[in-house]
């Protein structure tokens, strides 16, 4: 067995043993729960190109620990071994992966070669105190202000890709976060983040209820560089329910740019009583002028930054999920980008083998071209590109 082997079966060994530990307990004032799968993933931008193959074996632990009313804290980590033809494709692959957004630096490289790499990540280690209406929390968090589905131009702090469908957890920020509750509807929240330049993130949100919505405001400095207004909602119109956010970036030293970015969205959401649940969204992302993607795997993983949470200024969004047996649910995601003149299809397929054990299969299509006005005459980069995943899935 060779040494990567032997990493892989001791961490294997741990999560398995923790699980046993954890269902073994009763009234517990901590909680360890997690996940172990493996994925094979193939991209290739035409059928007849070269297939890029390869496989994740993706481990993820949430320890919470809460000893009474006041007191609590957690810690997230991933652990991922990674390997295939994709590092040698993209240089810049590893680099992405090994990166850590935060102001302190909780991401290792265990092992590195030129086709694999097992990395170690904490995107969660916080704690938190409550006293009366006030609760404050300290350290890598996720500060969720989104109010709707797919796009969220309020959640300036944790800005995520809704491509990234192996990540449902979402990234962390370095943060400081106060939370006051003055009613059962009502909230007022102040935070900052540093990121790993620095750079601060500070805002403020105010949420309330009003004619059975609840409306949020904010404002704030983005990256210390824009300042930001906004405002959400969330309902229902008749029994469908009707989500929106709005967002306006400025700059903050408007001697060097005086552009202004607009982001909004809106969609509704309804559940049939067949179990069949459909999601519409449109969303309107004015892009910086100086926006001009290379290729689309390089806005693909991870949005730049909030104020371009899509590679196309327009992105209409369809949505349907229907689980056909108690233990087999399908979904399929359609993108039209206009713009663009270009569209993305997202199937899938999830299998339930046990209750902990699940089967799924992942496809992501992409169509359509970017417009490079960098030169004198306008030149079409064509997109065209296919991602497939099947992966086995443990949650303990």
């Amino acid at each position: 067995m060779s040494k990567i082997q032997h990493i892989l079966f001791i961490l294997l060994l741990i999560t398995s043993q923790s699980a046993l530990a954890q269902s073994s307990g009763k009234d517990k004032s901590w909680e360890l729960k997690g996940y172990l799968n493996d994925m094979q993933m193939v991209q290739f931008q035409k059928i007849n190109d070269p297939w890029i193959l390869d496989n994740e074996v993706h481990n993820r632990l949430d320890f919470s620990w809460y000893p009474g009313r006041v007191f609590r804290m957690g810690l997230g980590m991933r652990n991922r071994f990674l390997f295939g033809q994709g590092f040698i494709s993209n240089p810049a692959y590893k680099g992405s992966l090994t990166t850590d957004p935060g102001l302190v630096n909780m991401t290792w490289s265990i092992l590195s070669g030129k086709s694999f790499l097992m990395v170690s990540q904490f995107d969660r280690a916080w704690f938190s105190l409550t006293t009366g209406k006030v609760q404050i929390t300290v350290g890598r968090q996720r500060i969720n202000w989104g109010q709707s589905i797919v796009w969220n131009p309020n959640d300036i702090f944790n800005t995520y890709s809704f491509y990234d469908f192996d990540y449902p957890e979402r990234p962390g920020s370095d943060a400081i976060r106060l939370q006051f509750y003055p009613g059962y509807t009502s909230t007022v929240e102040a935070a900052v983040k540093w990121n790993s330049q620095g750079k601060i993130t500070i805002a403020g949100l105010g949420r309330f209820n009003l004619w059975q919505y609840d409306i949020q405001f904010m404002s704030g400095l983005v990256n210390d560089q824009d300042w930001v207004i906004g405002t959400g909602w969330s309902g229902n119109i008749s029994q469908a329910g009707f989500r929106g956010e709005v967002s306006y970036f400025y700059p903050k030293n408007i001697s060097r740019d005086t552009s202004g970015v607009l982001l909004a969205t809106m969609g509704l959401d309804y559940s049939f009583s067949n179990s069949l649940y459909l999601i519409f969204q449109v969303f309107y992302n004015q892009l910086p002028p100086n926006f001009q993607p290379e290729t689309l795997l390089s806005v693909y993983q991870a949005p730049p930054s909030p104020k371009t949470l899509s590679f196309s200024e327009w992105n209409i969004f369809l949505q349907g999920t229907y689980p056909i047996t108690p233990l087999l649910d399908i979904n399929l995601a359609v993108m039209y980008y206009p713009d663009l003149n270009g569209y993305f299809i997202g199937p899938n397929v999830n299998y339930s083998i046990r209750q902990n054990i699940d089967l799924s299969f992942f496809l992501q299509y992409f169509n359509g071209r970017f417009a490079n006005t960098g030169s004198q005459q306008d030149q079409n980069i064509y997109f065209q590109a296919c991602i497939s995943a099947l992966r086995l899935k443990w949650n303990f």
